[in-house]
């Protein structure tokens, strides 16, 4: 306070940034609100046919106790040979793994023994490698990277040289979905795809942006939505 008792500068902007951080934590839990009320009605409605697709909370503990078919229990040991005749049973099979799609491409990562284990534990003579047990994992990883659009220029040095007035030439950049937009093609197609495919709310996508080390805000999220929506609208592929 000052002498006459009103707030100074300093205060007043500390409390207008209080409310703004307490307008902007209110306006996320409105959206988190308004998503869950939009969830429980449609499941409170809908067919029970399609009731499973909203197990949001305990869908991991249904599905794992549904089917463990995925593999996960594939080490179990074969009985022993007794030498008497099998009986097949008409309940239980044994399950293993699925296959891995051959489409999807392999790399290759070998772990080798170091040189002081290659020594045989009897005799410690040197031994030699004699086959290699391979299995295989489902690898997915998301990496975000930055394209330098490097555009050449070019001018006329026998112009330069004899005082000719030249403007210079730079190589074009392709069209893009959003001239000027720091976000690329596939940038786009990922946030339209979490945003409209997975259901995915906004101020979710930018905090998942933000765990990923790349801080995009909720407003150029929207940006990017708005302007994608745009570019691709019916009149425009009429067009």
């Amino acid at each position: 306070m000052n002498r006459t008792g009103e707030p100074t500068v300093e205060e007043l902007m500390a409390r207008i940034a209080a409310l703004q951080a307490q307008n902007r934590q209110l306006t996320e839990r409105v959206v988190k609100l308004e998503e869950e009320l939009a969830l429980a009605r449609l499941h409170r409605f809908a067919p029970k046919s399609e009731k499973h697709i909203d197990r949001l909370f305990n869908e991991a503990e249904q599905v794992a106790d549904e089917d463990d078919a995925d593999g996960e229990d594939d080490d179990v040991a074969d009985l022993p040979n007794t030498g008497l005749p099998g009986v097949e049973s008409k309940t239980a099979k044994k399950r293993g793994r699925k296959a891995l799609p051959e489409n999807l491409p392999r790399e290759r990562v070998e772990y080798d023994l170091p040189d002081a284990q290659k020594a045989c534990p009897c005799c410690r003579h040197q031994m030699h490698r004699m086959g290699e047990t391979v299995t295989e994992q489902l690898h997915i990883e998301v990496k975000a990277k930055v394209l330098q659009n490097v555009r050449f220029k070019y001018a006329c040095r026998h112009c330069d040289r004899t005082g000719i007035n030249t403007p210079v030439v730079t190589a074009p950049m392709p069209a893009q979905p959003l001239p000027g937009s720091i976000a690329t093609a596939s940038t786009l197609a990922f946030a339209l795809v979490h945003k409209y495919v997975d259901g995915t709310p906004l101020y979710r996508l930018a905090q998942a942006f933000e765990r990923a080390g790349v801080p995009v805000s909720r407003g150029a999220l929207g940006h990017w939505v708005i302007g994608s929506s745009e570019s691709i609208s019916p009149a425009s592929m009429t067009s």
